[in-house]
This record gives C-alpha cells, structure tokens and sequence, in this order.
C-alpha cells in the first residue's frame, strides 16, 4: 500500500507538468485563432476598398474620356455680335464653330454635347468675355476695366493692368494707386477711396490721413478716426477709443506730426506738463502721459498733481 501511493505521488509532477503545457498550448492556439480570424478580416477590407478604387478610377476614366482643354489661343474680338456659329454663351455645341466668337465649346466627353464658354482666363461679364490679367488679347477692348493689351517678350499680346494700378488677386481685378482714375471705392487700393469731390474722381486719402509713398499707405494723422482692426496712423501713432492718438510720450505738433517733448539733456526732468494742458503730464522715464484729477493740475515744481492756488506757472 505504500508503494502504491509513493508510486502516484512521484507520478503527480509528472502529470501536473503535462497539463500545464497543454494548458499553454491552447492558449497560444487561441491567441493564434485570433491572429489568424483579425488577418483574415484585415485582408478582405483591403481587397473591398482596392476593388473601391478601381470602379472609381475606371468611372473617371470613362467620364472625362475625350474632353477638350480649354487652351490659350489669339482670338479675333470679345463682341459676342460676330458669330461664325448661332449657339451663345451657356447654350449646348458639338464644337467650336456651332458656338459664337469668341466662346469656346467645352465638352466632358466625345458622346457628350458641350456648352460654349469664355476662352481660359475669361470672365463672362455684361453680354461680353473680358480678359483678365495675362489672357491673350487683341486688342485693349478684350481686356478687363483698368486694363491694356500689351506686347509681352514672348511675342504675346496680354491683358496687363495700367499705370498706377496693380492686380488684387482676391478680387481679381487691378485697383488703383493714390491719384489713379476711378469710379468708385472698389476701383482704389485698399486704405484708398474714390474722391468724387473733384473732376475727374481719382482714388485718394480720407478726411485727415496723408499719402505715404514710402508705404504707398494713407495713413492717419492725430485725431483721425480709425478702426483698431486696420488703423493706419503716422508714425508714434496708434488707434484708440476710435482715433488715432500719438503713443507713449508722443505728442502732435503744429504739422500734425508726433514728435518727442522729453528734454534730450541728460540727466532730464522724470516729469513735464503736457503742451496747452496743465491737467495733463508726460513721464519721460515711464514714456507715458497720465491726466490729473478733477480739480487740480500738474505742480511741475513738486512734479505731483496738486491745486490750482499751489500752481503759478499753469492756468
């Protein structure tokens, strides 16, 4: 009987080591079921969005097949009254010569009618295609408002802007400089407005702001209204409470120009009365102007605010 149970108690390890490796190759058989079911799932959504693809690229293909660019070519004149063909802007063509000059017949597909349009860097605008900046022209009349038809190095005729205009790319149309001919604002650079005041209107400088050629900017002078957002304003200036103020210990003088009071000497007084102000004072050390409070006035003797009867030099 001891024999017998020596003999299961040595074989117990042996029969404990045997189910802990099948214990673990099932959990790697699981783990490797789970792999194998994720690759499987993996490569069947590959193969749908691939196969995705392919239809949308042959859909493509097939719809564009055929179509004709819209290419740069010298056309003969932007009067939609000559006509070589009947169709008008917008109305369906087989090809150019079914449209009127100058529209072009654009097409999406050879089994596909087109639609006569403007040439490439045309707009339609007015019963007319107007040429915007560098399309080929003729002539200054294919061109856009503000614009000349102008001999390139390339031997080229493109629309190109006047002399005092320049090219708004967001608005797509040249815009003048200060003193160029206008008709209304949107005709003037920005910062810039159309003075109708005088004959003829020429894109000029607002009530209170001066030219800049430096900048090629109205700017502001002290006291002109302003907009925080887009203030231009003369130098030492900046826009507060709705007008330009000289900034710092700036001050306007007589030419509307700010200029620094502060004495150059060194060492120079922490403080100085504001000029025509005596409630007003400039700190030089602090570059700041500070106004006094009601009923008293900058002492410059005591550099403090102080009472009138205390001040003999300020009324």
């Amino acid at each position: 009987m001891t024999d017998h149970v020596l003999s299961l108690s040595s074989s117990l390890p042996t029969l404990l080591e045997t189910k802990s490796d099948y214990c673990r190759l099932r959990i790697r058989f699981n783990h490797l079921s789970r792999e194998r079911r994720l690759l499987t799932c993996l490569l069947i959504l590959f193969a749908i969005i691939m196969f995705g693809l392919l239809i949308g690229i042959f859909i493509l293909s097939w719809t564009f097949q055929g179509r004709t660019p819209i290419i740069y070519r010298e056309i003969n004149s932007t009067n939609i009254g000559t006509s070589d063909g009947v169709a008008r802007y917008g109305e369906s063509c087989d090809n150019d010569s079914g449209c009127e000059r100058p529209f072009m017949c654009h097409k999406k597909g050879t089994s596909t009618p087109g639609m006569c349009r403007c040439p490439l860097k045309y707009d339609f605008i007015r019963d007319q295609c107007v040429g915007d900046l560098n399309a080929l022209c003729t002539k200054d009349t294919d061109c856009q408002q503000y614009m000349l038809c102008m001999g390139m190095n390339d031997g080229t005729r493109r629309c190109q802007c006047q002399k005092q205009f320049e090219y708004d790319n967001p608005r797509r149309r040249c815009r003048g400089d200060y003193q160029a001919p206008c008709e209304s604002n949107i005709d003037c650079r920005a910062n810039l407005v159309c003075n109708k005041t005088i004959t003829p209107s020429v894109c000029s400088c607002e009530s209170h702001y001066q030219y800049h050629p430096s900048v090629r900017k109205c700017r502001g002078d002290p006291g002109a209204v302003c907009d925080r957002a887009t203030a231009e304003c003369v130098d030492n200036a900046e826009c507060r409470d709705g007008a330009c103020e000289c900034s710092h210990q700036f001050v306007p003088d007589d030419n509307k120009i700010c200029v620094d009071p502060c004495p150059s000497q060194v060492p120079n007084p922490a403080r100085i009365r504001y000029p025509g102000n005596c409630r007003r004072f400039i700190d030089c050390q602090q570059k700041s102007k500070t106004e006094c409070p009601e009923m008293t006035i900058f002492n410059l003797r005591t550099q403090l605010c102080d009472y009138p009867k205390n001040v003999f030099d300020c009324r």
